[in-house]
């Protein structure tokens, strides 16, 4: 199965996928941009501010790499297969930025993997903000200080998210063991389910 795990940065996206792989004996965890893709903070600071559609391209790039990727590698009918930031990040990020890009799995003739289920990571916004402070803000957790950005991030989410396929998990509480089976326990319904 392919599950994306997104929400805002400091949620808790890579711990949760992280501690969901360990409750399989079959699942990886992958990331977007992934290790192949060297340079990003040049890509979020330089290019950026030069170029924002090159620096969506970079990140649509890494995505389209990530589906390959999985399609190459990775039997979904026998792995769950977890990917921190997809496709509706970048789509979402960029939209805020004044990109009118679409959510379209169908990229140059490249069909992308569409996810079997969403995991949507939020929390409270000052736990949230005290994570990304205590590990140290990018370029782009910084848009997230402004409230009405944050805001236009969470709504963009919300126009895109197919909520028959989405499970919200909240990470505020401080039980982090709890989040984490009632999390998993959603995912094996959701798979009976389907």
């Amino acid at each position: 199965m392919f599950i994306q795990v997104t929400g805002l940065d400091g949620s808790g996206t890579s711990s949760i996928a992280e501690r969901l792989k360990n409750k399989s004996d079959n699942a990886v965890v992958l990331k977007t941009p992934s290790n192949e893709y060297e340079g990003r903070k040049i890509i979020d600071t330089v290019v950026r501010q030069d170029s924002k559609v090159a620096n969506m391209l970079y990140y649509l790039s890494s995505t389209v790499y990530m589906s390959d990727y999985i399609k190459n590698h990775y039997d979904l009918k026998e792995t769950d297969v977890y990917v921190v930031r997809y496709l509706i990040d970048t789509v979402v990020s960029n939209r805020v930025a004044g990109i009118p890009i679409d959510l379209n799995y169908n990229i140059y003739g490249n069909n992308l993997l569409v996810p079997d289920l969403t995991l949507f990571i939020y929390t409270d916004e000052e736990i949230r903000q005290n994570r990304i402070t205590n590990r140290g803000k990018s370029e782009l957790d910084k848009v997230l200080d402004n409230n009405s950005k944050r805001l236009r991030f969470l709504e963009e989410f919300k126009k895109l998210l197919i909520m028959e396929k989405t499970i919200i998990v909240d990470n505020t509480s401080t039980n982090f063991n709890e989040t984490i089976e009632k999390t998993y326990s959603k995912i094996l319904e959701y798979k009976r389910n389907i």
